[in-house]
């Protein structure tokens, strides 16, 4: 059943009860009782290196789900001196009184070059918790399509963690995804349940297929798609409408964590509904990074696609969503974020637009629902950079009620490269800023906004007292030559103490529109020579 190439030892551990006859492949063979299930691990030394097929009979009466039920290599050694395997695994470890072995890790990191259509063949009935989980993980030199049938007759209601990691970096994939892969699987989402299955499979190739996981449906759970597609460049066409079945009910956490990101071959628009009927409370990562790096998606993004999303925002929710999609057409609906409300949180909309450069109109008013309190770290940092086809003045009210000390790099290049932004700046855009200064606070916030017009609103930074930080006001100005008018008097709020390293590093470059005298007091009781 299985091939190890040029070794002198074998491990073979399983975690059932039972008998069995393990043929060692050197005209050895040994019977093996064990009336518990639990994990043991059997060795075997040869005369001299080789290549040995060691193969299996017998039959369990237990398993102890969740361990794996076999693996085949050494357990202190590499694994990949396990060279192929041939056969029906599922005959020696078949569904047992309507229960399942788990196969949790049976060959990770081995070198086997080939599934065989028939390995679980025998299997029936519903999946049980890590069943699949990490099977081929990390297998380099699998080559071919992945059987239509592999997993069997398996049907049921999802189990946690049943299919985390099963092909991951499994590079040497080819082929398409069989349409029925898990067609057997139907029922509420579990944790884990499909993270990473695909993730790094850079040589699958064609569409994803239609209804691959149709038959789930009810509520979110956590990290259920977290990475299901990261990396697998040769995937194409477009994302199939209802792909993730019928999901409906609150958001869970990091649910939908890089599922597409880096899917650089994915074309077509984003399908209305893909993330079913979401409503409720935000939680953290939930579509970070989702479509990050897919740049031939193209298309409007369609109105409400990422549900109703109520409540307080989270760590990172939409932390570069959309980051990279350069081919994204048609304007930001107004909504897509849904209607939270309350304090920021740690990076909840950095990058979420970044390099979406073929996006056009306006920025939506309350795009980011209803904020208030205290800013949080890198919170809107590069929200929009490189978006050059934005066009409009940047809404009042935009970043809701801000108040309180600033946090590091909370506005860092969040409208840098907006070429195409026109009108004034806001006055209350930053809102009730009070406090200490923070590195890299307004870094790069408007660089290169050459639309920019009208005076800088004085205040518009609030009322910053302290100690200079690091870059805090780095370029924020930089290459905005459609800004006229004069400096106001007391823009930084009142900084005292020894220069920062870039803290006005190119503050004003290139705004060669504004007129007047530099205020006796724009930087402070700084000691030292500032950088403008």
């Amino acid at each position: 059943m299985v091939a190890r190439s040029n070794t002198n030892s074998v491990d073979v551990q399983r975690a059932a009860a039972g008998t069995f006859i393990v043929d060692w492949g050197d005209g050895k063979a040994e019977v093996i009782k064990k009336t518990t299930a639990t994990n043991a691990t059997y060795s075997h030394t040869y005369s001299t290196n080789g290549t040995y097929i060691v193969g299996w009979r017998g039959r369990p009466t237990t398993y102890a789900s969740p361990t794996a039920a076999i693996h085949f290599y050494n357990v202190n050694d590499s694994h990949t001196k396990v060279k192929s395997i041939t056969g029906n695994l599922s005959k020696v470890f078949p569904t047992i009184n309507g229960a399942n072995p788990s196969f949790n890790g049976t060959f990770r990191e081995t070198n086997i070059t080939e599934i065989p259509n028939e390995l679980f063949a025998d299997l029936s009935g519903a999946p049980v918790p890590h069943m699949f989980r990490s099977t081929f993980e990390g297998c380099n030199a699998l080559t071919g399509s992945i059987p239509d049938q592999l997993f069997g007759n398996v049907s049921g209601a999802p189990t946690e963690y049943m299919f985390l990691n099963t092909f991951a970096n499994c590079t040497g994939l080819s082929g398409s995804i069989p349409a029925g892969l898990f067609a057997g699987i139907s029922g509420a989402p579990a944790i884990y349940m499909f993270q990473s299955t695909f993730n790094g499979c850079t040589g699958l190739s064609g569409p994803i297929p239609t209804n691959l996981f149709g038959g789930i449906s009810g509520a979110p759970a956590d990290y259920m798609f977290n990475a299901t597609f990261r990396g697998c460049t040769g995937l194409s066409g477009s994302i199939p409408s209802g792909l993730f079945g019928n999901i409906t009910g609150a958001p869970a956490h990091s649910m939908f964590l890089n599922t597409f990101s880096g899917c650089t071959n994915l074309t077509g628009a984003i399908p209305a509904g893909l993330f079913g009927n979401i409503s409720g409370p935000a939680k953290t990562s939930m579509f970070n990074s989702t479509f990050s790096n897919c740049n031939n998606i193209t298309g409007p993004i369609p109105t409400g696609l990422f549900g109703n999303i109520t409540g307080t925002p989270q760590v990172s929710m939409f932390y570069g969503v959309f980051n990279n999609c350069h081919s994204l057409t048609g304007s930001i609906p107004v909504g897509l974020f849904g209607n939270t409300s309350g304090a920021p949180a740690d990076n909840m909309y950095t990058s979420a637009f970044t390099g979406c450069y073929e996006l056009s109109g306006e920025i939506p008013s309350r795009l980011f629902g209803n904020l208030y309190g205290a800013p949080a770290t890198n919170m809107f940092n590069a929200t929009f950079t490189n978006c050059h086809n934005l066009t409009g003045s940047i809404p009042s009210g935009l970043f809701g009620n801000l108040s309180g000390a600033p946090a590091d790099y909370m506005f860092r290049r969040t409208f840098d490269g907006c070429t195409g932004l026109t009108g004034e700046i806001p006055p209350d855009l930053f809102g009730d800023i009070v406090g200490k200064p923070a590195n890299g606070m307004f870094r790069n916030t408007f660089a290169s906004c050459s639309g920019l017009t009208g005076e800088i609103p004085p205040k518009l930074f609030g009322n910053i007292s302290g100690a200079p930080t690091m870059d805090m006001f780095y370029a924020t100005f930089s290459g905005c030559s459609g800004l006229t008018g004069t400096i106001p008097e007391n823009l930084f709020g009142i900084i005292s103490g020894a220069p920062a390293q870039g803290l006005f590093f190119g503050t004003f470059n290139t705004c060669s529109e504004l007129t007047g005298a530099i205020p006796p007091n724009l930087s402070g009781s700084t000691s030292g020579q500032p950088q403008y």
